[in-house]
């Protein structure tokens, strides 16, 4: 088979994992996020979330995906397949740090934005769903995309658990047929490609976030 159809099938399964556990990350860092911020926060609850964040952004990724693989069994009994395991580990590397940006932003956002929403009658999850958070997905898109590319690029840490992504996938071309500078420098553009194809997407997401606000 020629490498480059091998190379391909390692960047989809690649986008795969990054684009499952973005979801995870998004999805669940935002409700960490709103959670954790100055005025939502519950005394007890926050105390839990901020000791999960600090737990996750404190240790190596690479620690968090082999407990995912081999600390789960012992732990609770429950194998995961690597696939499972490194989109776990991912996910929730990628919620922790995305709850601190979306926390980040809704602190940042004015008290004369909560009490507009109070004004109005309107209830605290209509507040937030509807004046807030529009405002803080404005903000924190930089933030986001950085975070997005940087999990795309995360990826290559699963080989350690036998993923084929692309960096697995070009790590055993090379060592059937070498030419390593080759590979390894196709592979790296085809990580450019992808990230640089994210960080288009959300300038366009910006663009057209931006345009509505007007």
């Amino acid at each position: 088979m020629n490498f480059l159809t091998l190379l391909s099938q390692g960047a989809l399964l690649t986008l795969g994992v990054a684009m499952v556990a973005m979801i995870i990350g998004l999805v669940g860092g935002t409700a960490l996020g709103i959670f954790r911020c100055q005025r939502l926060q519950s005394p007890h609850l926050s105390k839990i979330f901020t000791g999960f964040v600090w737990v996750v952004r404190g240790t190596p990724l690479f620690v968090q995906v082999l407990l995912a693989y081999y600390g789960l069994p012992q732990l609770i009994g429950v194998s995961l397949s690597p696939f499972a395991a490194g989109v776990l580990a991912l996910g929730l590397n990628s919620i922790a740090y995305v709850s601190e940006i979306v926390r980040g932003g809704m602190d940042a956002i004015s008290v004369e934005q909560w009490e507009a929403g109070q004004v109005l009658g309107l209830k605290r999850r209509t507040t937030v769903a509807g004046i807030i958070l529009p405002q803080v997905l404005r903000s924190t898109i930089p933030a986001l995309t950085n975070e997005m590319t940087s999990l795309l690029k995360e990826t290559s840490i699963l080989m350690v658990i036998g993923v084929t992504e692309l960096t697995k996938v070009s790590k055993d071309i090379v060592a059937h047929h070498l030419n390593p500078l080759t590979i390894y420098l196709v592979a790296a553009g085809i990580y450019l490609l992808m990230t640089s194809s994210i960080s288009l997407v959300m300038q366009l997401l910006q663009k057209k976030v931006t345009y509505d606000f007007r």
